[in-house]
C-alpha cells in the first residue's frame, strides 16, 4: 500500500510539472508562494491525514505536509536567485515568534511522551508547521490576481464544505465525501456538520471564510453576478447553519456585521447599530432559552445538551485553581489532560468537577493560562493585539487597492470570529484551525510590509492605459485608490 500511495505521489507531481508547462503563460499572472500556500490550505482541509497518509518513518506524511516541505524549497530557491526579497522583522513576527518560543520551552520542560507524544505532536503540527507557512507566505512576492485566486478557492472550498454539512445532517451518506466522515469511529459531533475536519467548529470557520471572500466580489459583479453571490453565500449560510453550533452562528453574524460596518459611512453605521439594538432586544426573549436545550448530535440526548452548558463553570474552577498552583509557567504545554486529575476533586465546592475528566478545556484563554500560565496567556494575547493592528493599518490605508484593503478586512474578521469561538471551544486544537490563522496572518503581514509591491501594480496598470489626442474622444474612467469606481 505505501508503494502504491508513493507512486500515486510520484505520478501527481509529473502531472503538474505537465500542466506548468503547457500553461506556464497563464500561471506567470501569479506567483509560486502565495498559490503552494492556498494549496496547503485547501489539501490540508480536504485530504488530511484521515483521508490519506503514508507512513515513511516515526510521522506520517500526507499531501499538505508534503506542499510545506515544497513551499520551503521553492522560496530557498527563489531567494537565492533573487526572486524574492528581504523583509524586515516587524511587530507581528516578533509576538508570533515570542508565542511559538514559548509553548516550545513550556512542551521541553516537561514530558514529552505523555499520551503517546501529545505534547510534542500539538507542538509540531499546530504550531511549527502553521509557522513555517506564515514565515514563508510572509515573505514571499504576492500580487491581486493572487488574492483574488486565494478568494475564489476559499470560496469553493466553503461551497464544498457547506453541501457535505447539509449531506451530512440530512442523512444522505452516499453524496457525502470523503466517506470517513459518516464512518469514522471518531462518533464525537455525528449528526452535525462536521466536514472533512470531523470537527463543526473548524467547519463553520472555514464556511465563514468563503462567506467572506464571496462578499469581496459583489462590488465588482454585474447583475448576473450578484445574483450568483447571493445564491453562494445562502448556500454558505444554510451550511454554517447546519454545523449546528451556537458559537458559530453567532461568528457569522460578527462577519456579516464587519463587511458591512467597515465600508459603510458614519450616517449608515448610526443607523445600524440602532437596528441592531432593537433587533437583540426584540428577539433574545423569545429564542435565548432555545439556544441552550436544542438537540444536535445523534448521540446526545437533549437533556445531555443542557448538561454541557452548564459544565462550563466548572472548567473554570478547575482552570483557576491550576492557575493558582503554577500562575506563570502553567504545568506545561499538553499536559491538562494528565495534570488536571488531582482538581477534580475539590471540597470547597460542591460542583461536580469529575464530570469533566474525560474533556478538553472549553475556553482557549483558560486553556493557555493553565498550561503556559499568564506568561503563555499574555503571548497570545500580544499576537491578537499585533494581528489586530495590522488588519487595521491594511483596511484603513487608502493608498492600498481594493483587494489588499479587503484581504485586511478579511484577516480581521476571521481573528473575530475565532476568538469568539474561542470563548467556548479551545480553538488552538482543533483542525487547520491554526494554519488558517497563520496563513491569513502571513498575508496581512505581506500587505504590510509589502505595500510597493500594489503600488507598482497600480503605476503599471495606469501606465498601460490608452491616451487620446483628440478632442472628440472619451474619457477614462477615473478609479480611486480603494480599486472601487
Amino acid at each position: 500500500m505505501e508503494l502504491i500511495s508513493l507512486l500515486l505521489v510520484i505520478s501527481v507531481v509529473i502531472w503538474a510539472l505537465v500542466i506548468w508547462r503547457h500553461f506556464n503563460d497563464k500561471l506567470r499572472l501569479f506567483h509560486p508562494i502565495p498559490v503552494i500556500g492556498t494549496l496547503i490550505v485547501l489539501t490540508g482541509s480536504v485530504i488530511s491525514s484521515d483521508f490519506w497518509s503514508l507512513k515513511l518513518g516515526p510521522l506520517p506524511i500526507t499531501i499538505d505536509r508534503l506542499l510545506v516541505g515544497l513551499l520551503v524549497c521553492v522560496y530557498v530557491v527563489r531567494y537565492v536567485a533573487r526572486f524574492e526579497d528581504r523583509r524586515q522583522v516587524n511587530r507581528l513576527d516578533v509576538a508570533i515568534g515570542l508565542m511559538v518560543f514559548v509553548l516550545t520551552v513550556s512542551t521541553f520542560a516537561h514530558d514529552i511522551t505523555i499520551l503517546e507524544n501529545l505534547p510534542i505532536s500539538r507542538l509540531l503540527f499546530f504550531y511549527l508547521v502553521p509557522l513555517a507557512v506564515y514565515g514563508v507566505v510572509r515573505s514571499g512576492v504576492l500580487g491581486t490576481n493572487d488574492l483574488k485566486l486565494i478568494s475564489v478557492s476559499f470560496i469553493g472550498l466553503g461551497i464544498y464544505l457547506a453541501l457535505t454539512a447539509i449531506f451530512e445532517t440530512r442523512g444522505l451518506t452516499a453524496l457525502v465525501f470523503p466517506s470517513y466522515i459518516m464512518t469514522s469511529e471518531f462518533t464525537e459531533f455525528l449528526g452535525r456538520g462536521r466536514g472533512p475536519f470531523l470537527n463543526p467548529v473548524s467547519n463553520g470557520l472555514f464556511m465563514i471564510t468563503g462567506f467572506c471572500c464571496a462578499l469581496m466580489w459583489w462590488t465588482s459583479a454585474d447583475r448576473f453576478g450578484k445574483a450568483a453571490i447571493a445564491g453562494i453565500t445562502l448556500l454558505l449560510a444554510i451550511g454554517v447553519y447546519s454545523t449546528f453550533t451556537r458559537s458559530i452562528w453567532l461568528a457569522l453574524i460578527v462577519a456579516c456585521g464587519w463587511f458591512i460596518w467597515f465600508p459603510a459611512s458614519r450616517r449608515m453605521k448610526v443607523v445600524m447599530a440602532m437596528w441592531g439594538l432593537l433587533a437583540l432586544l426584540a428577539l433574545l426573549p423569545v429564542y435565548g432559552d432555545k439556544l441552550f436545550s436544542f438537540k444536535r448530535d445523534k448521540e446526545v440526548t437533549q437533556n445531555q445538551m443542557e448538561k454541557s452548558a452548564q459544565m462550563r463553570p466548572m472548567f473554570a474552577i478547575v482552570a483557576m485553581n491550576m492557575f493558582k498552583d503554577r500562575p506563570f509557567i502553567g504545568c506545561g504545554f499538553g499536559q491538562y489532560p494528565r495534570a488536571k486529575y488531582p482538581y477534580l476533586k475539590n471540597p470547597h465546592t460542591d460542583q461536580p468537577l469529575t464530570s469533566t475528566r474525560t474533556l478538553m478545556q472549553h475556553n482557549i484563554f483558560l486553556a493557555y493560562l493553565t498550561e503556559t500560565g499568564l506568561i503563555g496567556l499574555m503571548s497570545l494575547l500580544l499576537v491578537i493585539a499585533m494581528l489586530v493592528r495590522a488588519s487595521l493599518i491594511v483596511w484603513f490605508n487608502q493608498e492600498l487597492p481594493f483587494w489588499p484593503r479587503h484581504f485586511g478586512l478579511l484577516s480581521l474578521t476571521f481573528l473575530s470570529c475565532d476568538v469568539l469561538n474561542g470563548m467556548f471551544h479551545d480553538v488552538a486544537i482543533i483542525p487547520m484551525g491554526n494554519m488558517l490563522l497563520f496563513f491569513l496572518a502571513g498575508i496581512t503581514n505581506n500587505i504590510v510590509s509589502g505595500q510597493w509591491q500594489f503600488e507598482r501594480e497600480t503605476e503599471f496598470a495606469a501606465a498601460q492605459q490608452p491616451t487620446t489626442t483628440h478632442s472628440m474622444a472619451l474619457p477614462q474612467d477615473n478609479y480611486t485608490s480603494s480599486g472601487l469606481t
